[in-house]
């Protein structure tokens, strides 16, 4: 008898036995995971009729992994697999069949699993290990130290009443509507570099393009409404590109290609970095914006050379310190997801003060570098199709999982 017979069993044997964590009435609209590292909120969801978390949301909190494979979602938690039949209330582990209120789905591309297996099963399986009390919506450690709780403070970054979504954007998990500003670099007469390894005729310019079309497609396919800087072969002003974020505008992300000038194994360096204005700048950072900078002398004949004082720029007042550690959180989650499918190296996420592209931002700002022309591999992925669909993927996914987290916060925020 095969594993989905005995679910299918399982599920007809228990009938509706299963009572869910909660009636519909008491569904949380959000959980708190507590453990010695701290407090996070997680947004509880319904959208197929039981509440549900966003796994993207609990993996960085809890001891957690997960896999998609032939229609089953497998969830490690503390190097325990439990397997869920995706669109099934059912649940498998250690042989046998558990029936539930409400099964493990993907919304696009993201996995929920059930909040009645965090609440029960879990607490039960490990009963000396985590412990989850309803009347206060709070999962924890059992044997948890006072911890510090992460609530964020009123931010200054967003002050207007929360949009409701679209219907595809709840479909993909959103509470609120969301709008993105991607920006392709350089255009027209700027074709950024020319990278020794990109194909013949094929400047920094059109992968940018290409790569920031995809991720308008990406991002759109989730809900999220997307402004394009350019969708053709222009010049759009430094200055001018960030300004398109404002309002209702969440986030501005900027693509680009990054190189070297020859020197003794400049043709070895590789890999993907995200950017994020910020104090601190490595002499690398200051290269890199010196080099993205060089589109303002098509522009006005200014000399980015002769850029003011940053840090008296951008530190102005409090409500441009909450954009940049929102910017920092932003970079980070991109960084991860890209450097995830990148051949070349994890570059990390790094500060830098001195991009004109990010000093005009009002909103979370990154930019990022897609990897090196100079670099062989790297030229080749950044080149190719599969290479490009890839990096726009992983940037959607870092993107929807910095949205996700800025809605827990706000629900928090809301929270009497």
């Amino acid at each position: 008898m095969t594993a989905i017979t005995l679910l299918a069993l399982g599920v007809l044997v228990a009938g509706r036995s299963a009572a869910p964590a909660g009636s519909a009435a008491s569904i949380p609209r959000a959980i708190v995971i507590a453990t010695a590292r701290g407090e996070s909120v997680v947004p509880v969801y319904a959208d197929e009729g039981h509440p549900a978390l966003p796994t993207p949301l609990l993996i960085p909190l809890l001891p957690m992994t997960q896999r998609i494979e032939h229609g089953w979602a497998v969830v490690g938690f503390a190097g325990q697999p439990f397997r869920f039949l995706l669109g099934a209330p059912v649940l498998e582990y250690a042989g046998n069949v558990v029936p539930l209120a409400g099964g493990a789905y993907v919304a696009r591309d993201t996995l929920f699993v059930p909040l009645q297996w965090l609440a029960e099963h879990i607490p039960r399986l490990f009963r000396e290990g985590y412990r989850y009390d309803p009347l206060a919506a709070r999962f924890e450690e059992a044997r948890l130290a006072p911890v510090v709780t992460r609530r964020a403070t009123p931010s200054a970054t967003r002050t207007s009443t929360v949009r409701p979504p679209s219907e595809l954007a709840r479909r993909n998990g959103f509470r609120m509507r969301h709008a993105v500003v991607v920006d392709a670099g350089h255009g027209g007469p700027d074709d950024g570099n020319p990278g020794r390894y990109l194909p013949r005729g094929v400047k920094e310019k059109h992968v940018t393009l290409a790569v920031a079309k995809l991720l308008q497609d990406e991002l759109k396919r989730r809900g999220v409404s997307v402004v394009m800087t350019r969708t053709t072969d222009t010049l759009i002003d430094l200055r001018d590109r960030a300004r398109l974020c404002s309002e209702e505008c969440d986030l501005f992300v900027s693509i680009h290609v990054n190189s070297l000038l020859p020197r003794r194994g400049y043709q070895n360096v590789n890999g993907f970095e995200t950017y994020f204005l910020g104090q601190s700048a490595t002499a690398e950072a200051r290269r890199v914006a010196a080099m993205e900078n060089e589109a303002m002398r098509y522009e006005t004949g200014y000399d980015p050379g002769e850029i003011d004082d940053p840090v008296d720029f951008i530190f102005r007042d409090l409500q441009v310190n909450e954009f940049l550690r929102e910017s920092a959180l932003l970079a980070d989650l991109v960084q991860t997801h890209g450097a995830a499918v990148h051949p070349g190296s994890d570059r990390g996420a790094a500060q830098n003060p001195y991009f004109v592209v990010l000093r005009e931002a009002t909103r979370p700002a990154i930019l990022v570098e897609t990897g090196f022309a100079t670099n062989r591999r790297d030229g080749q992925f950044v080149a190719s199709s599969s290479g490009q669909q890839k990096l726009a993927k992983a940037i959607s996914d870092g993107i929807v999982e910095y949205l996700l987290r800025y809605e827990a916060k706000v629900l928090l925020e809301a929270r009497p």
